[in-house]
């Protein structure tokens, strides 16, 4: 897991290397027309973090060695996230209209999310609090083929264990995608972002609803001259 997640982090990094950050124009951080316009965000994630804000722990137990529970089984596992975010619009505290990939690196289930986030700003824009809301579909398994059905092959046992041992039943093709940050501004174009990602269902579309929260950083730039 710490070299999936070095790697993706690494990936995320490379997009900002090239950029020459430190010649970017000193001027005001609350600048309202640079805090008004559109950004995209790259970022690298913890597929499967154990953290729940909204829920009754805010950390789950870690799983005994050798002990696979339901839902974690894609644990491990690392994301990169490309993100775009629209000006706010004059709508219901001023949303952003947000577009998410979350990638995964080791071939597990991908992400889509279209939604919304609203931002605080505090200490003159160097420092905002952001939560949004967003429908994902996922390239993943609804459910996953059972391994122990009967009549089914060796060979197709085998191969539906497999898919049961690495990948995550959702129960639903559809998702649902609370999400939060905390983002510190480096200058007037970048920021960089600590940030949660839930995905699940709540038991809306089956009982099946194992749900999985990611946690990682995002570099952040704000479009336009």
């Amino acid at each position: 897991m710490i070299g999936a997640w070095k790697r993706a982090l690494g990936a995320a990094m490379a997009f900002v290397s090239t950029t020459a950050v430190a010649k970017e124009h000193a001027g005001p951080m609350d600048d309202p027309a640079l805090s008004a316009r559109p950004e995209i965000a790259v970022g690298a994630f913890d597929h499967g973090s154990n953290f729940h804000p909204l829920g009754d722990k805010l950390f789950a137990p870690a799983t005994p060695a050798g002990v696979l529970y339901e839902g974690e089984e894609e644990y491990g596992t690392a994301d990169i996230q490309l993100s775009y975010r629209s000006a706010p619009i004059r709508f219901v505290l001023k949303p952003r209209v947000t577009a998410k990939v979350q990638i995964n690196t080791a071939g597990r289930t991908n992400f889509a999310s279209l939604g919304a986030e609203w931002r605080q700003h505090a200490l003159g824009d160097r420092i905002y609090g952001q939560i949004g809301i967003s429908v994902t579909v996922h390239d993943g398994y609804r459910f996953t083929p059972d391994p122990f059905a009967p009549g089914i092959s060796d060979a197709e046992a085998r191969r539906r264990y497999d898919i049961y041992r690495r990948r995550t039943s959702w129960g639903s093709r559809v998702l649902f995608n609370p999400n939060a940050a905390i983002g510190v501004r480096l200058n007037r174009r970048w920021a960089a972002e600590l940030a949660w990602e839930h995905f699940s269902h709540r038991r809306i579309f089956s009982d099946t609803n194992p749900g999985i929260d990611t946690l990682g950083i995002r570099l952040v730039r704000r479009l336009g001259r």
